[in-house]
């Protein structure tokens, strides 16, 4: 009975001390925590296009990983992050295993966090990127009858992806579909009387007025065939 109770209470304690947060919380309890380490264990290559501030590079995937993590305070606590969640959730698990104390995994990753517009450093923002003004957007949307707004960055993953997919749309539906692209380093307040937070961002206007929201990544197939029924209306 002894055995079965401290089996309970070191589940309980491990539940307590190794979890997954969202980004939110994520962001909270790392505030909350002045001793924490924050690790980025994807490749130098992805972490110096961008990470979260105070970030130290350890790649999960170099051969010396599980040393490297074992010279860290086990005492303090760990927060840790990858891309999208799945090389962090491996080195919390072995974290756990080499005793750390207390692990925080970033649900979603890097991924999740910029699609939040949460802060990073290292970035490399377009100095020459337009701004869209609130009047810009509404006269634009007054003078076409079909308007798609990206919202994206250049450091959004996501948003990159679908670039392709808006030039697509905009060469397919030329005459039919007007695609603005606005910068969300650049378009602070559209993407505030918008009330954007959240990257890729796709606004979807007809005949003046707003007819979809969608956020995060979408497939060409989907919003082909979404255009293709607005046009065709």
């Amino acid at each position: 009975m002894k055995k079965i109770l401290i089996a309970i209470l070191a589940l309980t304690t491990a539940s307590a001390t190794a979890q997954s947060l969202a980004p939110d919380a994520f962001e909270q309890q790392l505030k909350q925590s002045p001793t924490a380490q924050l690790i980025d264990v994807r490749t130098p290559g992805e972490f110096g296009g961008g990470h979260l501030r105070g970030a130290q590079n350890i790649d999960f995937r170099q051969a010396a990983f599980a040393q490297t993590i074992s010279g860290l305070d086990k005492t303090k606590p760990v927060f840790v992050y990858c891309l999208s969640g799945g090389r962090s959730a491996e080195a919390a698990k072995l974290m756990r295993e080499q005793g750390f104390a207390a692990v925080y995994e970033l649900a979603g990753g890097y991924l999740k966090w910029t699609t939040k517009l949460k802060p990073v450093e290292g970035v490399k923002i377009n100095p020459s990127a337009k701004a869209i003004s609130p009047d810009e957007l509404k006269q634009t949307v007054a003078n076409n009858r079909l308007v798609l707004v990206d919202f994206y960055a250049p450091w959004c993953a996501p948003c990159q992806k679908m670039m392709p997919i808006m030039e697509q749309l905009q060469t397919q539906y030329a005459g039919k579909l007007l695609v603005v692209k606005a910068d969300a380093d650049a378009s602070k307040a559209l993407m505030q009387t918008q009330q954007v937070d959240e990257i890729p961002t796709l606004l979807l206007f007809k005949n003046g007025q707003l007819t979809q929201r969608l956020i995060g990544l979408q497939t060409a197939a989907f919003l082909t065939e979404l255009i293709e029924k607005e046009t065709s209306r």
